[in-house]
């Protein structure tokens, strides 16, 4: 039997490996279609099994792996916050990977494969974001998100699509700048990336609060929060049908999991 985390790595090579095997039938649009459709569905799957047992038990599971530089240690830290998340993310994915084998139908002849790459790729940055316990490979995949639905959002290439996802890169890159200036908080505060470290740091009342308030504003741009809402409306109806309804469902989700994350995680 696996393991909920060889589940979660199987869900995100699926995604990952869905979206480039897409990407090299870009002379088929067809084939693209169903490649990536599967590779959400079976991508889907995985998700949930990985995060039904964990949410159950509700114990952390952690994996470390270390890599050639400090910052480089990709640790994983899959806890009842980031199963939840896979399973939110992973139902929805799974609701929309089936209704995209006819929807998607449309763009046969019109860079199909294109969707499939950006769909699958969005979908793997953010199951593998949720579950990373380092700030180095947080905002590795929190900027991969927001690049791959930058290009579903102006993919239509009209003139309303790209204005709205003009205004969406500005404000999802500003609250990128802003989590990381919390992010550097910690680090300058620990010397470290991860976020074991950040959890035992003992931060001043006045540096806490400089850290959550950039990291609420951070990631109150992506969850869409007043005054940094202004994106939403324009960028969400101008994406297709299926990835909108991910942005909407699940990828403003990611920036109250970021709030959370920092207020009660990190900093509780």
């Amino acid at each position: 039997m696996m393991t909920p985390l060889c589940l979660l790595l199987t869900s995100v090579l699926v995604f990952t490996g869905g979206a480039f095997v897409a990407l090299l039938c870009c002379k088929s649009d067809r084939a693209s279609i169903y490649i990536s459709g599967i590779a959400g569905v079976v991508g889907s799957l995985a998700g949930l099994a990985a995060s039904v047992p964990v949410m159950l038990a509700g114990k952390a599971i952690t994996y470390v792996h270390a890599g050639p530089f400090p910052f480089t240690h990709f640790t994983v830290r899959f806890d009842a916050l980031a199963a939840f998340m896979v399973f939110v993310i992973a139902l929805l994915v799974l609701v929309a990977s089936i209704y995209s084998f006819s929807y998607v139908q449309e763009y046969e002849g019109r860079g199909a494969w294109a969707m499939g790459f950006f769909t699958n790729l969005f979908v793997a940055s953010m199951i593998a974001l949720v579950a990373v316990d380092n700030a180095f490979y947080f905002l590795v995949f929190f900027e991969l998100m927001s690049l791959s639905s930058y290009f579903l959002v102006i993919f239509d290439q009209n003139e309303e699509a790209v204005e709205a996802g003009f205004l969406y890169f500005l404000i999802a890159h500003a609250g990128s700048i802003l989590i990381l200036g919390s992010f550097f908080i910690f680090w300058w505060q620990t010397g470290s990336l991860d976020f074991s470290a950040f959890r035992e740091a003992k931060l001043s009342a006045p540096l806490a609060s400089i850290a959550f308030v950039l990291a609420f504003l951070g990631f109150g741009a992506k969850a869409g929060m007043v005054p940094l809402h202004s994106w939403l409306p324009r960028a969400h109806p101008a994406a297709p049908s299926h990835a909108s309804a991910l942005m909407s469902g699940v990828m403003v989700k990611i920036g109250v999991f970021g709030i959370i994350k920092v207020g009660v995680d990190l900093l509780g």
